[in-house]
C-alpha cells in the first residue's frame, strides 16, 4: 500500500506501484534513445511527401521535368532491393509446393523471364512487387531486373556502366508515374558511406533508361535493356524454357509477397502521380476478354492497356496484348514484323500474357509497360 501524503494524496512509493511509472519512463526514454540515434546515425528513413529535395539526393545536373519528378510519399528503400537471391530449378517447384502450406509459384502466376547467354531465370512479379529492382548474376554478367508496378513495366540492364559495376536501389522517387531508381558501387554499404557519398549517388528513370540526376547525368549515362526479358507467366515461361531456374524471395518479406497487389489500379484510368503528355482517360476494361473483344473491333487503347515495345535496331513496334491475343485465336500465337526482322509472340487470355521472340533464336528487345507510360514524354 501507498503512504499517505500529509494532506490526504496517496504517495507513490516502488512497492506500492511506482514501478509501473519508472518502467513506462524508461520505456519512453528507450524510445527517444532509438529515434534520436536514427537521426545521428542516418539509419531513419530519409525522404517524405511529394518533395524530391528531401529525399537526400543531389538533383544537380539535372535531366529531368521537374513537374513530373515527384516523391511517392515513401521513403528511400522503403522497398530494398533484393541483391543475390537464392534460386531454385524449375523442376524442383512441384516439390516445394507440395512440400509447403503456400505455394511460392503456380501456372497462372505473372513472372518476368530472363535469359542471358542462353541461362534463364524467372523473377516472380509478386516479390517484384515488394523490392522492385533485384540486383542478380545471370549468366555470368550482373544485371539489374527493374520492375515499377506503376507503369507495368520491366527494364532488365547490365549493371556495368561506365567500366564500374554498380547495384540499383529504390529511390521513393517518380517520373512520369514511373520507378527512379538510384546507385551504388557495387559491395558498398550505404551506411558505411560518409554523408556527401550517400548524395553523390546517382538517380536513374527506368523507362527513361538513363541517369536524369547526378554525376552519371553529367555525361549523359545510360541503360541499354538486354534482350530477352518478357512478363509473361509461369506456365508460358517453363514451356520454352524447362531448364529454368526460379529465384527466392527475402523470407523476411514474405508477408509482403502477398499484401502488394495492383490488380484494382490496373482497372481504373486513374494514374495517381503527375505524367507529361498523359493520354486522355477511356474506362479500363474489365476483364482480359472484354480487352481482347475491343482490340478486335479495333478499338482505342486505354491509359492501363498492357502493350510490348519490339525494337529491332532503330524500328519500334508497339502491340497490346489484348491485340496479339485476338489475332493468335484459338493458336495462341501470332507472327509479325519489325525493323524487317521476324517475330512471333505466343499469347494466353487470361491472365493476359505474351512471350515475344524473333523466329531466328537471336536475342531480341521487347519492353512490357502500359500504354499511357510509353506514349510520356521522357
Amino acid at each position: 500500500m501507498s503512504d499517505p501524503h500529509p494532506l490526504g494524496f496517496p504517495t507513490l512509493t516502488l512497492r506500492g506501484g511506482g514501478w509501473i511509472l519508472l518502467a513506462l519512463l524508461a520505456i519512453s526514454g528507450g524510445f527517444l534513445a532509438w529515434a534520436l540515434s536514427g537521426v545521428f546515425s542516418g539509419d531513419r528513413p530519409i525522404g517524405s511527401g511529394n518533395d524530391p529535395a528531401v529525399y537526400g539526393f543531389t538533383l544537380e545536373p539535372l535531366h529531368a521535368d521537374r513537374g513530373v519528378l515527384v516523391g511517392s510519399g515513401s521513403p528511400r528503400d522503403f522497398l530494398p532491393s533484393l541483391d543475390a537471391p537464392a534460386v531454385m530449378r524449375s523442376a524442383d517447384m512441384l516439390r516445394w509446393n507440395a512440400e509447403h502450406r503456400t505455394k511460392y509459384v503456380v501456372s497462372n502466376d505473372r513472372v518476368a523471364g530472363v535469359v542471358v547467354n542462353g541461362e534463364a531465370r524467372a523473377y516472380p512479379l509478386a516479390v517484384l512487387n515488394a523490392h522492385e529492382v533485384i540486383n542478380d548474376t545471370l549468366g555470368g554478367v550482373p544485371i539489374a531486373v527493374s520492375y515499377s508496378p506503376l507503369t507495368d513495366s520491366l527494364v532488365v540492364f547490365d549493371r556495368r556502366i561506365d567500366g564500374q559495376e554498380r547495384t540499383f536501389h529504390v529511390s521513393g522517387l517518380l517520373y512520369n508515374s514511373n520507378l527512379v531508381m538510384y546507385d551504388r558501387v557495387a559491395g558498398a554499404d550505404e551506411h558505411s558511406l560518409p554523408s556527401a557519398s550517400r548524395t553523390e549517388a546517382s538517380l536513374w528513370s527506368q523507362l527513361g533508361m538513363r541517369a536524369i540526376a547526378g554525376p552519371a547525368a553529367a555525361h549523359d549515362a545510360r541503360i541499354l535493356p538486354l534482350p530477352d526479358a518478357n512478363i509473361t507467366s509461369w506456365r508460358m515461361w517453363t514451356a520454352v524454357w524447362p531448364d529454368t531456374t526460379v529465384i527466392m524471395g527475402d523470407p523476411a518479406q514474405s508477408s509482403r509477397y502477398k499484401e502488394f497487389s495492383y490488380a484494382r489500379y490496373y482497372l481504373s484510368p486513374r494514374v495517381d502521380f503527375p505524367v507529361s503528355g498523359l493520354v486522355a482517360a477511356v474506362r479500363e476494361p474489365t476483364s482480359a476478354a472484354v480487352a481482347m473483344a475491343e482490340a478486335a473491333k479495333g478499338d482505342p487503347r486505354s491509359r492501363k492497356t498492357a502493350v510490348i515495345e519490339v525494337r529491332e535496331g532503330d524500328a519500334r513496334a508497339v502491340y497490346s496484348l489484348a491485340e496479339l491475343a485476338a489475332k493468335a485465336g484459338d493458336s495462341g500465337r501470332v507472327a509479325f514484323e519489325v525493323g524487317g526482322r521476324q517475330f512471333e509472340a505466343t499469347v494466353q487470355p487470361s491472365p493476359l500474357a505474351a512471350l515475344a521472340r524473333a523466329t531466328d533464336g537471336k536475342p531480341a528487345v521487347v519492353i512490357p509497360q502500359l500504354w499511357f507510360a510509353h506514349e510520356a514524354k521522357w
